[in-house]
């Protein structure tokens, strides 16, 4: 679980990501040494009360968003009275960092399915989930969603999206295993690239559709 949180902590602006259960505060983090855990706790509690709220009208929430002076909070439920809890800089790329939270919440729910608690020490039973999760997953066909990355790439920079893919994707193999759980890493690559913020909005909404 640990390492799908620093999936999106390693995204730039974000200081802090987590999951929170609503009796048992949060599970597992991953924090910036700067931000409060109290002030994670605090908005924990909130944000699992709105989306019990929502609930109670009948509505189903999918992801929220709150941008403060300070900070900007997202948050996405994982079900089982569960959220993936961000906080990042004010101005930090919120889009970017809901299209990753929606690519990797599967993995997080179906952790949290099989009861998985894990501390906030990095204990011997969390590594051994991450190798087991990776293992399952080594051998995926990723082309196919590489043709689907390029495009959505090419909806929003055209035919160059092509040339510039091949590019980052050697680049992106070369920094770490060729498994779905850091495609997240990839498209992140590809946002900087693009430069330009109504264009990123449209990558990254063409990005979570496709995952």
């Amino acid at each position: 679980m640990r390492k799908l949180l620093q999936e999106i902590s390693v995204i730039p602006g974000v200081t802090g990501s987590c999951i929170f259960d609503k009796k048992e505060g949060p599970l597992c983090k991953d924090l910036h040494p700067d931000l409060s855990e109290d002030l994670l706790q605090n908005v924990g509690i909130h944000l699992v009360r709105l989306i019990q709220m929502g609930k109670m009208s009948g509505l189903s929430v999918k992801s929220v968003h709150f941008r403060f002076d300070k900070y900007a909070v997202v948050g996405l439920p994982l079900g089982t009275g569960s959220i993936l809890l961000t906080i990042c800089e004010a101005h930090a790329n919120c889009s970017l960092v809901a299209t990753t939270a929606a690519m990797l919440a599967a993995d997080m729910r179906e952790e949290l399915e099989r009861g998985v608690r894990p501390p906030d020490d990095t204990g011997e039973s969390v590594v051994e989930l991450d190798e087991v999760v990776l293992d399952d997953i080594v051998d995926v066909d990723l082309q196919p969603l590489y043709d689907k990355v390029e495009q959505a790439l090419a909806g929003a920079i055209g035919p160059v999206a092509g040339m510039i893919i091949q590019d980052y994707i050697h680049k992106w193999k070369e920094s770490g295993p060729e498994v779905p759980a850091r495609l997240s890493e990839l498209v992140s690559m590809l946002t900087k690239e693009i430069g330009d913020p109504a264009l990123e909005q449209e990558f990254t909404s063409r990005v979570v559709d496709i995952m």
